[in-house]
């Protein structure tokens, strides 16, 4: 004769047994799979959720030059205001030095690299000073906060553009605290000017990536921090437009790649 409760205790086993045996037979759910290296992450992914771009020892430099009589730029007409007729200045819109250098061009790499490159913890600034803005052209980084200053002793008015339409549109007078602004439009150029002074204007190039230089008074750029690889390389001028090159890099070497433009209309 069984004990009834040895006939329980049996039960109870034959049950466990069969849970088990279900639960090992139930296949797992495959685990999510990473993004690709340097490929955006997936949509609803958390911010950063994929690789940091390539950074290297190469370089890319070179000129950029005008060919042909350069357009004689005019004195600002700067009677108006008191402050800024104590400073007569031409305007800057094609600046050109000792052999046909061009100034004020933004060289940067514009396609072939991988990868997320944050902001530098670096602040850039935009001045005005003399009734200019200082600088005139510069590059930056999607994501860095602009430093806007007003350093004259005059009423000044930042009004910025992407394309036509107004960014946004601020008085400065003398002494405010400097405006911030979050630049996060890559590929995007950013023109400022100023209300009160219909001269003044300047140009932010927002970059993807951290690899741009702006050409100096001869017209030269150095590009330094390069990684290998075959790249798109962009010159950038408010008068002139854009020219590219394609170019590649080996690690730790130095290119050289130059730019022309044509300064008949």
């Amino acid at each position: 004769m069984i004990n009834r409760s040895s006939s329980l205790g049996i039960a109870f086993v034959v049950l466990v047994s069969a849970s088990a045996s279900c639960t090992k037979d139930k296949p797992e759910a495959p685990a999510p799979a990473a993004p690709a290296t340097g490929a955006p992450a997936a949509p609803g992914a958390a911010p950063g959720a994929f690789a940091p771009g390539p950074t290297g020892n190469a370089s890319i430099a070179g000129t950029v030059k005008l060919t042909g009589p350069a357009p004689e730029m005019q004195l600002t007409k700067r009677q108006g205001d008191p402050f800024c007729a104590r400073t007569p200045m031409k305007e800057e819109e094609v600046v050109v030095g000792a052999g046909g250098g061009l100034k004020n061009v933004v060289v940067r790499i514009k396609s072939g690299l991988t990868g997320r490159y944050d902001p530098p913890a670096t602040t850039p600034v935009l001045d005005q000073t003399a009734c200019m803005y200082r600088p005139r052209v510069q590059a930056v980084v999607a994501g860095q906060t602009l430093q806007i200053k007003n350093s004259d002793q005059t009423l000044h008015n930042i009004h910025g553009f992407k394309g036509p339409s107004t960014q946004f549109n601020q008085a400065q007078i003398p002494g405010m605290a400097p405006i911030s602004r979050k630049l996060t439009d890559t590929d995007q150029v950013l023109k400022f000017k100023c209300d009160v002074h219909p001269w003044m204007t300047a140009y932010v190039v927002v970059a993807g990536n951290p690899f741009f230089a702006v050409t100096g008074d001869d017209g030269s750029y150095k590009i330094t921090g390069v990684p290998a690889g075959k790249y798109t390389v962009e010159a950038w001028h408010e008068r002139y437009g854009t020219k590219t090159a394609e170019i590649t890099v080996d690690a730790d070497k130095a290119v050289e790649t130059a730019f022309q433009y044509n300064a008949a209309p």
